[in-house]
C-alpha cells in the first residue's frame, strides 16, 4: 500500500513529463519521500506506514507545485532559444534605428555606413538561423539520449576526481607527457614581454636552467608511472604516498630553482620580485597536494577508497 500512495503521486508529477526525464523525476522523488519518512519515523520511534508517507507527501505540497519544480526539455529549449533569439532581434533592430536616425539626419552623405549596418543585420539574421538550428539539433540529440547531458556531466566528474580512473590517469599521463615535451624541447623559447612601452621580448630562462631538466624529467617519469600503479596495483595506497613523495620533492624542486633563479639578469627587481612569489605560491601548492594525497593514502590503506570512508 505504501508503494501504492508513492506511485499514484509521483505520476500525477510526472503525467506531463517526456519518458526519459520522467523516470530520473520519479527516482527523485521517490528517494526524497522514502528517506523523509524514515527520519520522520526513526524521530517518533515507530516504523514507517502509510499515515508517514501521506505525512511526508502533504508536507511537500500538490503535485503541481512539484511538477512546476522541473521543467520539460522543450520548455527549457524554448526558453533558452528565445532569449539568444531575442537578444539578436535587439541588437538587429537597434542597428536599423541607427541606419534610419542617419539617414534622416544626412541623407544622401551616409550611404556607405547605410551599407555597412545592413550587411551587420544580415550577419545577425543569419546567426539567429544558425543559432535555431544549433538549439533544434540540441533539442532532438537529448530527446533520444537514454541518460541527459547533465547525468553524462555528473558521470564525468566524478571519473575525473577518482584518482584510480583509467579516464583521470591516462589524462593526467598525457598532461605530464605533454609538459615534459614543452620544456624540454622548447625552454629556450619561452618568450617574456619587458613592458608595454618598450615592447622587447626576451628569453624568460637562461642556460643555468638546463641544470635542472634532468630532475625535471625524473619527477615526470616518476608521475607516470605511479598514475599507472593506480590502474594496476590493488593497494592504492602505494601510489598515493607515491605521489604525495613526488609533490614534495617537487617544491623542494621550485625551492632549488627560487635559490639559484635561472631567469633572465635584465628583469627589473619587480619583475623579479613577482616571479619569486609566483615560485612560493607553486611551493605552496605542491606542498598541499602532498597532504591531501597523504591523507587519501590513509584512507585508501583504511577503507579501501576516500568514498568508502565518507560512506562510513
Amino acid at each position: 500500500m505504501i508503494d501504492t500512495i508513492i506511485d499514484d503521486y509521483i505520476r500525477d508529477v510526472t503525467k506531463d513529463m517526456d519518458a526519459s526525464q520522467r523516470g530520473e523525476v520519479a527516482k527523485e522523488l521517490r528517494t526524497h519521500i522514502l528517506d523523509s519518512a524514515e527520519a520522520m519515523a526513526a524521530e517518533g520511534k515507530v516504523a514507517v506506514d502509510e499515515a508517514i508517507i501521506r505525512q511526508v507527501i502533504d508536507k511537500m505540497g500538490p503535485a503541481e507545485k512539484i511538477a512546476a519544480m522541473y521543467p520539460s526539455r522543450e520548455t527549457l529549449f524554448k526558453n533558452h532559444m528565445w532569449k539568444a533569439v531575442q537578444a539578436l532581434v535587439g541588437i538587429a533592430v537597434a542597428f536599423l534605428i541607427v541606419a534610419a536616425l542617419l539617414s534622416l539626419v544626412a541623407p544622401g552623405q551616409v550611404d556607405a555606413p547605410v551599407r555597412t549596418i545592413i550587411m551587420v543585420v544580415s550577419a545577425l539574421a543569419l546567426a539567429i538561423v544558425v543559432i535555431s538550428a544549433i538549439f533544434m539539433a540540441i533539442y532532438f540529440y537529448e530527446s533520444r539520449l537514454k541518460a541527459t547531458y547533465e547525468e553524462r556531466l555528473r558521470r564525468l566528474n566524478k571519473s575525473l576526481s577518482d584518482m584510480t580512473s583509467p579516464l583521470k590517469v591516462a589524462l593526467s599521463i598525457a598532461m605530464v607527457i605533454f609538459w615534459l615535451a614543452i620544456i624540454n624541447l622548447f625552454w629556450q623559447q619561452i618568450p617574456f614581454l619587458m613592458g608595454l612601452e618598450e615592447g622587447r621580448m626576451i628569453s624568460l630562462l637562461t642556460p643555468d636552467f638546463t641544470g635542472f631538466l634532468p630532475y625535471i624529467n625524473l619527477l615526470g617519469a616518476c608521475t607516470i608511472v605511479a598514475e599507472l600503479l593506480f590502474v594496476f596495483l590493488l593497494q592504492k595506497w602505494v601510489p598515493a604516498i607515491i605521489e604525495s613523495a613526488l609533490n614534495v620533492g617537487s617544491a623542494l624542486l621550485i625551492a632549488w630553482v627560487y635559490l639559484a633563479f635561472p631567469f633572465s639578469p635584465e628583469f627589473t627587481p619587480l619583475i623579479t620580485a613577482m616571479i619569486k612569489v609566483a615560485l612560493l605560491l607553486c611551493i605552496l601548492g605542491f606542498l598541499m597536494d602532498a597532504a591531501q594525497k597523504l591523507w587519501k593514502a590513509a584512507q585508501f590503506f583504511i577503507h579501501g577508497s576516500p568514498e568508502k570512508s565518507k560512506a562510513v
